[in-house]
Parts: C-alpha cells; structure tokens; sequence
C-alpha cells in the first residue's frame, strides 16, 4: 500500500505541474497523499511536517531563498548584472560560451539550490541568444550539474569516497567521462545552433574599462558571498549570511544610480521570490514525511528482497532513491552501503560507478531536485516541458551507464 502510494503521489504531482499549477502546492498534495497511503495517523502527519519546516536545513534553504533572490533583483535593477555578463561574454568571447560558463561556475561549488544564483544570468544572456524560456532553464540545469561528477568538494561526491574507500581522486577519474558527455550533449543539442542576436537586455553595454576589471567590480558581490559561504580561513558562514554580506555590498556598488536614493528598499523587498521560498519549504516537508512514514524504508526492503540480479539493483535502487527524494546524498547514503556488500572484487571498480551515475541521473530529472525545481519556477515553465527539451542529454548519460553497466557485470 506504502509503495503504491509513493507512486500515486508522483504521478499526481507530475500531472499537476504539467498543469502549470504552482509545483510547492502540487508537492503538498502529493505529500497528503503519500500520508494516506502510509496511513500515517494525523498527530504523526503534523508532527513530521511542523518538523520538517523547522529542520534546520528547511529554515536555511528558505532564508537562502529570500536573499538570494533580492541579491538578483537589486543586481538587476541597478545595473550590476548588465555590466557582469556583457564583461564576462567580452572575456569569453560571446554570449554562447558565456551562457555555459555561468552555470557551470556556480556548479562547481557545493550551494544547496545554486540554480537560483545563475539563473538570472543565464535569463539575460539566454535573450542575446533568441534562446525559449524552457531552453534558459534547460541550460541553466545542464551545465550546472555536468560538475556533479568531478567537483571535488561535492558533498556527494566525498561522501561516495569515504563509503566504497575508493580515493577521491580515483572516484573522479572514473567519473570524469560523464562530465565530459553532459557538456558535449549540452552544447550541441542546446547550444550548437544558437546565434548571438542584438537584444535590448544589457542596457549597460557599452561598458567601459578593462573587460577583467570590470568583471570582478560587478561579479564581487557574487563572490564574495560564495567565498564566504565556502569558507576563508577553515570558517564557513551560512550562505544566507554570506549571501547577505553580497547583498551589502550590491547596495554599496549601487548607491551612485540615480534611482538608488528613492528605491533601493523596495526593489531589495519586492524582488524576493516567496512562490519560490514555499516550494522548497514544500519538498523538505515531502522528504521528512516520506522518511516518517517508513515509505522509503520499505522501498528499501521490497527492492533488496526481490530477488533481482545484482547489475538490476545496482540501477534500480540509486535510480529509485534519487528520482523520489530528489537529493544526491540520499541515492549515495542508501545505495552504497546497501549495494557493496553484495559486490564481488571483480565487479566493484565499475559498479560504484554505476551506483553513482544512477543515482545522478534520477536525482538529476526528479521533479524533486531543487535546481529543477527552482529553475522551472524563475522561468515560469513546466517539469513536463524541461524534460522534453533536454532528454538528449539524459539519454547520452543513460547509454554511458549502460556501457559501464555491461563492464561491471558483463
């Protein structure tokens, strides 16, 4: 009955964002379903979802939301992002290069949700590229998350090392043809055919000064609350701090606008994105109920008992954890310690890596994933659509596992 409930509540929240419904309601809907089914009592239902929006992770991703949003919208209003990506595409020589490098900085570096930081970049970059709002999104995930499998401060990445005892450094090796792929497979079934356009976006343009000079002036706020979020000196502060210490400095940057004086307070209030902030409140709740009411457990269970070949369990159960909880740290906390017990020597130097890049690529498409999530909401698009655009390359990564599949159990 549990199971049978998790996969209703997927299917209805699929049909409901397809729907263009706002996706943090469809995400509760799916969650009173998915407690139905359980027939979790209603004090345990209320408890684990009071528990889920105070966790601590729920209250930061939330703050995190609020600031990084005003950061975007007073670095928009005022100039500050003009003058950064009309600098970084001189850099680089155009927008086409430009777009992939943005989200692919921000992706290199472990930011729960960094989708919303480069998304407002790729938006305007996206426009000098005459690209669809579904492509921006598309780009905006591809590239972002090509990082996944070589950033070597990835959470999931040390996490999978220190679980398998396979050094970092090997793991990445093994990994780095993926990264290799999904860029190759992002560029040329989203970018190949792109062709830079006169858009009105950048009014800063043209912008004068040395490109590098520039560039640093109007992306320091960015950085700064990236660094610091990272940590300076082995002390890492919450990114909505951090991102607040940019948001500062933003305002600073800004006060010789002739707007600033009469608006820097409501454009700081009203560019925050609240839809957004209740989304991600509502896929912490999904995650916490989904726990609580022994659901994935019990997805665990039926999966290890079914008596199925190895190779089968090694996709089947990091595809199934990563596509229904949407993390990357849930697909390599279950499925390492589940799966490599049952591994001969000979099988495990591949098979960690098809653990691993199962579980990447449903985490990736999960209508969970918060980058997904995210981007489909700053670009007012639909989960259904998103796949539609970028299945090519989902299907170029689903023919590289295969491969490592056949090596590791052929």
């Amino acid at each position: 009955m549990q199971l049978l409930g998790l996969l209703a509540a997927f299917v209805v929240i699929l049909i409901l964002v397809g729907r263009r419904l706002n996706i943090g309601l469809c995400i509760l809907v799916g969650t009173g379903i998915l407690a139905l089914a359980s027939l979790m009592p209603p004090r345990d239902l209320a408890v684990s979802i009071f528990q889920g929006l105070i966790q601590r992770d729920s209250v930061e991703l939330v703050l995190d939301i609020v600031v990084i949003t005003a950061l975007a919208g007073v670095l928009k209003r005022f100039g500050l992002l003009d003058t950064m990506l009309v600098s970084v595409t001189r850099l680089l020589g155009g927008a086409r290069l430009a777009v992939m490098a943005v989200p692919s900085i921000i992706g290199a570096l472990p930011v729960l949700g960094g989708a919303i930081l480069s998304a407002p970049m790729v938006d305007l970059l996206g426009d000098r590229l005459a690209l669809t709002a579904t492509r921006k999104a598309s780009v905006n995930l591809v590239f972002r998350h090509a990082w996944f499998y070589i950033a070597p401060f990835s959470p999931a990445l040390i996490l999978s090392s220190r679980l398998t005892g396979v050094p970092l450094g090997q793991f990445i090796l093994r990994l780095t043809p993926f990264a290799v792929v999904m860029l190759l497979a992002g560029y040329v079934f989203l970018l190949r055919r792109a062709r830079e356009v006169q858009a009105p976006a950048l009014a800063a343009e043209p912008v004068a000064g040395s490109g590098a000079v520039v560039f640093l002036r109007s992306s320091s706020p960015l950085a700064v609350g990236i660094v610091l979020s990272i940590g300076v000196g082995g002390v890492a502060l919450p990114l909505y701090v951090a991102i607040g210490v940019g948001l500062a400095l933003a305002l600073f940057l800004s006060r010789g606008h002739e707007d600033f004086r009469r608006d820097w307070l409501r454009v700081t209030w009203t560019s925050i994105q609240w839809p957004i902030a209740l989304t991600v409140a509502s896929v912490m709740v999904f995650s916490r109920v989904l726990e609580d009411s022994g659901t994935a457990q019990a997805l665990v269970d039926y999966l290890v008992g079914s008596g199925l070949p190895i190779w089968i369990l090694a996709l089947a159960l990091p595809l199934t954890i990563g596509f229904l909880t949407g993390t990357s740290m849930a697909s390599v906390g279950i499925g390492f310690p589940v799966l490599v017990p049952l591994l001969s020597a000979h099988q495990l130097p591949m098979a960690i890596v098809v653990i691993y890049t199962a579980g990447a690529l449903a985490y990736f498409a999960s209508p969970l994933h918060l980058c997904q999530v995210l981007s489909v909401q700053y670009f007012k698009e639909t989960v259904p659509r998103l796949y539609r655009e970028y299945w090519p390359v989902v299907a170029c990564l689903a023919a590289l596992t295969a491969l490592y599949v056949v090596l590791a159990f052929g």
